[in-house]
Parts: structure tokens; C-alpha cells; sequence
């Protein structure tokens, strides 16, 4: 988000939203293992652990969100990212829990 424009306040929900999407542990356990690919319920509920009913809850909002999409395929609904803005938030994210794991980590080591 470019902070040198201010957004309007329909923006600013739309941002607010996906933030409130991503908080959710099992929801970023879901979009975790859809960044390896598309995949279905039955392939994330054995990849994740999690019940097939919270997973289909949850792939419900992140479709409802506009995160994920879905294809139908015979009798199967396969789901995946649908913007890598996803991805690169994600990346992001991790990338600066990295880096302050480091410098707290070398904080200590002194």
C-alpha cells in the first residue's frame, strides 16, 4: 500500500478485511499448503490435520475474501491462490519475523 496516497474509507475496509482474513492461524495453514499448488478439500484436510468441516469453513472465507478461487472438476472442487499479492504478503511477513529473530538472536549471543 502506497502510504503517500491516502485511501478512502471503502479502500480502507477492503484492506482491513484481508488483514482480518489472514489473522486466523488455519486459515494461513491453508494458504500455506496452496502455495505448493491447487489442491482439494480432502487433499488439505490430509496435508493439514485440521477436520474436513473447519476446512471447508475456512476455504469459504478465504473464497468470500477473495484470496483463493475455486474449479470445479467432475465431482471435485479444487482451490487455489487467486492473487499472488497472497504470496508476497506472506514472504513478507515471514521474511521480517526472520530478521528479528536474528538480531534478537545475536543480542543475545553477546
Amino acid at each position: 500500500m502506497n502510504m503517500k496516497k491516502r485511501l478512502p474509507p471503502e479502500q480502507l475496509e477492503r484492506v482491513a478485511e484481508v488483514f482480518s482474513t489472514l489473522s486466523e492461524c488455519s486459515r494461513l495453514q491453508l494458504l500455506q499448503e496452496l502455495m505448493q499448488g491447487p489442491r482439494t478439500v480432502s487433499e488439505l484436510v490430509e496435508a493439514t490435520g485440521m477436520k474436513q468441516g473447519n476446512v471447508s469453513k475456512q476455504l469459504g472465507i478465504l473464497y468470500s475474501a477473495r484470496l483463493v478461487e475455486r474449479t470445479r472438476e467432475g465431482n471435485f472442487i479444487r482451490y487455489s491462490i487467486r492473487d499472488e499479492l497472497v504470496i508476497q504478503l506472506c514472504d513478507a511477513v515471514c521474511h521480517s519475523l526472520r530478521r528479528q529473530a536474528l538480531a534478537e538472536a545475536d543480542r543475545f549471543a553477546s
